[in-house]
């Protein structure tokens, strides 16, 4: 039964909570496995069939660099003691975007990144774990271009076999081409690599930036990523379809001519359902971040939408499809810091909603957040990353959740939603020390949005007035009726406008 909370003469009678991906909301963040005086970065996450969150990160401890894994069966509420997964020290490698990788299949789990191989070249190792990540194999090479193989992913299809990407040098770092590879189910031994055909005649892939790797359910491969012609790097696709032989050829993704003369660090990604590809990536030129979509029967990029206009840059973009939203997560810089921000687009839509901070530090002066991505469990939506905020990195992690709630004065009335009315979620949220409140009108109506604290207390009333239908907004600046700041804490607004009623959650930082 749900909880009742008395809001004076009010009943809040029902916890609607529709699953719609506009309205998440993130929770407390945390740090699940903190360690002083140690480095951890470039977190990985994957969901495994049982429903277990496995997770790997690089650990850093003065020069001596290994790959972590724990994992969670309860949902993150609690984790078990990291262990190492690499049995030879001291040759691990990691760069930007490009750590180490995590993969599930049924009760086996791989897990990718770069080494020194014994010729002291670098190159690329898988380790597996047959029995959920209870116990580790050795590693094995699993790149076989001569040597120097580096920036891979890895993705593994549902018949089990394992795909791989990677770029391969020569001894003095020339670029050779990017490879792709296969190995059947249950073995690390795969198949000859095959040239992507993406070097030669003006194209070539930044060499310092990461592809992606995707697949789709009818066995095609897609792989994204950065090109550079003459320093002008814009983003490309190429893709191969079950039954073929070779990829395609490059189809333009972003197109900017963007100009970048130094190494940008900076590569796509990209994420498919039955019918849609999706593509995050930064463009130097406008210092911003943008998602990108097509249908998988006919790819043409032009979609493209603006990651947050604010004239902040955003960068490190990492976005996932799910249902019939794409679901975003960069590195936002604000006033000399690097923050991790989110954002929903709803395919057919070109702006992104329902945009928060992640991380809830808020300490200004070049304080790092970086490294995040996403991964969807169950119903929730979690965001890693690492955190610099101790001076240390550490991986941080939040969970967004279904937190919409409709409210019915009358506890009598049945649930009342009209289309053309809706209640935003509130924009900065956290903030401190304001955000703002949109709200759209199907008509002319009588419109009251109160602020409550959790206890069902009014804080204020923010609006009571006669409005024209339309778009509109209002701002809280965390203050009660009299003026005075209200404590840091968790919020409720609500709407009413003639029988729609909706409250959504916010939170005030100090």
């Amino acid at each position: 039964m749900p909880r009742l909370i008395i809001f004076h003469h009010f009943l809040l009678a029902a916890f609607a909570y529709c699953q719609n991906d506009l309205e998440l909301t993130w929770g407390q963040e945390q740090s699940p496995f903190p360690n002083e005086n140690v480095h951890q970065q470039f977190p990985d996450a994957v969901v495994g069939d049982d429903g277990s969150i496995h997770i790997v990160w690089l650990e850093q401890h003065g020069n001596q660099k290994s790959i972590m894994y724990c994992q969670s069966s309860d949902g993150a509420q609690s984790f078990s003691q990291p262990q190492q997964v690499n049995y030879s020290n001291n040759n691990i490698i990691a760069y930007m975007q490009s750590g180490p990788r995590i993969r599930a299949y049924e009760e086996k789990l791989y897990v990718t990144f770069m080494m020194h191989n014994e010729t002291d070249y670098q190159s690329v190792f898988m380790s597996c774990s047959f029995n959920n990540g209870e116990t580790w194999n050795e590693e094995v090479e699993i790149s076989h271009q001569p040597h120097r193989n580096v920036y891979p992913d890895v993705e593994i299809d549902s018949n089990g076999d394992i795909h791989l990407i990677y770029y391969n040098f020569n001894q003095n770092w020339h670029f050779n081409g990017v490879f792709y590879a296969v190995s059947t189910q249950d073995s690390l031994d795969f198949v000859e690599s095959n040239s992507l055909g993406v070097v030669g005649d003006g194209q070539e892939p930044c060499d310092c930036c990461q592809p992606d790797l995707a697949l789709s359910n009818m066995g095609g491969v897609y792989v994204a990523y950065r090109n550079n012609i003459s320093s002008n790097r814009d983003h490309y696709l190429v893709k191969m379809e079950e039954g073929d032989s070779t990829f395609s050829e490059p189809i333009m993704i972003s197109d900017y001519e963007d100009y970048i003369n130094f190494c940008p660090t900076s590569g796509p990604t990209i994420s498919l359902n039955d019918s849609v590809v999706s593509v995050s990536y930064f463009v130097y030129e406008t210092h911003s971040s943008y998602v990108n979509y097509s249908s998988l029967s006919d790819i043409d990029f032009s979609n493209e939408t603006v990651l947050n206009d604010n004239g902040n840059q955003q960068n490190h973009s990492f976005s996932i499809l799910h249902e019939n939203f794409i679901h975003t997560t960069w590195i936002e810089n604000i006033a000399g810091n690097a923050d991790i921000y989110y954002g929903a687009l709803e395919i057919g839509e070109n702006e992104l909603q329902n945009i928060q901070r992640v991380n809830q530090d808020s300490t200004y002066g070049m304080v790092t957040q970086k490294d995040p991505i996403l991964l969807w469990a169950d119903s929730s939506l979690f965001c890693f990353w690492s955190d610099g905020r101790s001076g240390d990195f550490q991986i941080y992690f939040s969970e967004a959740t279904f937190d919409t709630i409709t409210v019915h004065i009358d506890s009598r009335e049945p649930s009342i939603v009209y289309d053309g009315f809706y209640l935003y979620p509130a924009y900065p949220n956290p903030f401190n020390p304001i955000t703002t409140l949109r709200y759209t009108l199907l008509e002319d109506v009588k419109v009251n949005i109160t602020i409550y604290d959790m206890m069902g207390r009014q804080v204020c009333t923010l609006v009571s007035s006669y409005q024209n239908a339309g778009h509109k907004s209002i701002q809280w600046n965390g203050t009660n009726t009299s003026g005075q700041s209200v404590s840091a804490g968790l919020y409720l607004y609500t709407i009413q406008a003639g029988k729609f009623r909706q409250t959504k959650k916010m939170v005030l930082l100090k």
